[in-house]
């Protein structure tokens, strides 16, 4: 294994590590996600939320309901590899 897998298996583990402590992720913004790693990984990553759309059927009223709801929050971060060049890589979450 290289020296650039070792720091990137290492930052991915400290990003699931920090993300692991939050047991609703429907709940959290990306303010929070950005300063708590800025903090641990000593960078602003990018944040992404995902969201899909669904369309129930009210019983109701018998028509179709649009409801937008977190699907995936994605995490971009950088490190250097050994050649010094800057690297990007993601981790995903799946949201319930």
């Amino acid at each position: 294994m290289s020296i650039s897998d070792n720091v990137k298996q290492i930052r991915t583990q400290q990003i699931n590590e920090f993300m692991s402590q939050f047991d609703d992720l429907n709940g959290i913004d990306t303010q929070i996600i950005e300063e708590g790693l800025r903090r641990i990984i000593g960078e602003v990553p990018a944040v992404d939320f995902e969201y899909g759309v669904e369309y129930p059927l009210n019983e109701r009223t018998g028509e179709q309901e649009r409801k937008k709801k977190l699907s995936k929050i994605h995490i971009y971060y950088s490190y250097i590899d050994e050649n010094n060049d800057v690297k990007a890589s993601k981790v995903s979450y799946l949201v319930d």
